[in-house]
């Protein structure tokens, strides 16, 4: 008979089945936030980054890893829903947001016990990056009318909103890096380096490597060859398809850039983020100096 934890969990995921008809922003918070509190008590692992953070490039690093290990279909990109029916040597690592993006700061509330005993890797990004990259996604990849709305101003505003501006962001990373234990590892150290990167997420999550298992994965997941399979429709996952056939700006890979927000921005915009994130960011992510 299954205890009274399993009973919840089965009653998060039949209620996060029950939203997915309704429709709204709303409800797409209310079935996601369910949905990962129900699979996070089975993860052996979890990768949390805050929406936009380069989550879908590493992912796809990680599931060619796990395919050549243990045979898991690549093109899926490691669904949890995959995950819990795998072997048992298999580590099931949860991708997750750990809430929704369009959040004030002071809606982010991070519980140290919800990850107690996981394996646990904070996958972080230059906020004003993230900010910008969220911006150009709302634009021209999300179906969603409020999300959309959000977007119809100003770059240079939009950054700074309280639906999930650099002020919640912020918020995000600092009360994750604090968490006992975790695994800091930057999107930008992914671009530079991504062997590296990927062998510490690797070990991070307790997955054993070789070699020629990290270079293999690193050349499957370059941007070049992700823009190419996007375009051929090669994932059975939509995180890495086109919403709108046709339309290069609707795919997910974009540039890939560090830095990129000085460049769409006014100096002193790029200057009120610095300033920011200097009082407000936590320098053990390494952006606080800019």
């Amino acid at each position: 008979m299954p205890d009274g934890h399993s009973l919840l969990n089965l009653a998060r995921l039949a209620a996060a089945q029950l939203l997915r008809v309704v429709p709204g922003s709303t409800a797409l918070r209310l079935k996601r936030d369910l949905r990962d509190a129900a699979w996070l008590s089975e993860a052996d692992a979890v990768v949390v980054s805050f929406p936009k953070s380069g989550r879908t490039f590493v992912r796809a690093m990680l599931a060619r890893l796990y395919q050549r290990r243990f045979g898991i279909d690549e093109r899926g990109l490691l669904e949890f829903v995959t995950l819990r029916h795998a072997p048992e040597e298999t580590p099931r690592v949860l991708f997750t947001h750990a809430g929704d993006a369009m959040r004030r700061a002071e809606q982010i509330r991070v519980t140290p016990s919800d990850y107690a005993g996981k394996k646990l890797v904070l996958l972080a990004r230059h906020p004003a990056d993230i900010a910008v990259s969220r911006y150009h996604h709302l634009k021209h990849r999300s179906r969603d009318k409020t999300r959309q709305r959000l977007a119809d101003q100003p770059l240079e505003s939009f950054i700074w909103t309280n639906e999930g501006g650099i002020p919640s962001i912020t918020a995000f990373l600092n009360q994750f890096v604090a968490l006992p234990g975790v695994t800091i590892i930057r999107y930008e150290d992914f671009l530079a380096d991504p062997r590296k990167s990927l062998k510490i997420m690797a070990q991070a999550i307790g997955m054993r490597t070789d070699t020629k298992d990290i270079a293999d994965a690193v050349e499957f997941g370059s941007l070049a060859n992700l823009k190419k399979l996007e375009r051929e429709r090669y994932f059975t996952s939509s995180r890495l398809q086109r919403t709108r056939k046709g339309d290069a700006q609707s795919g997910k890979v974009r540039s890939g850039k560090t830095d990129g927000y000085r460049a769409e921005l006014s100096a002193e915009a790029a200057e009120r983020i610095d300033d920011y994130l200097r009082d407000q960011l936590d320098a053990r992510l390494g952006y606080s100096g800019a």
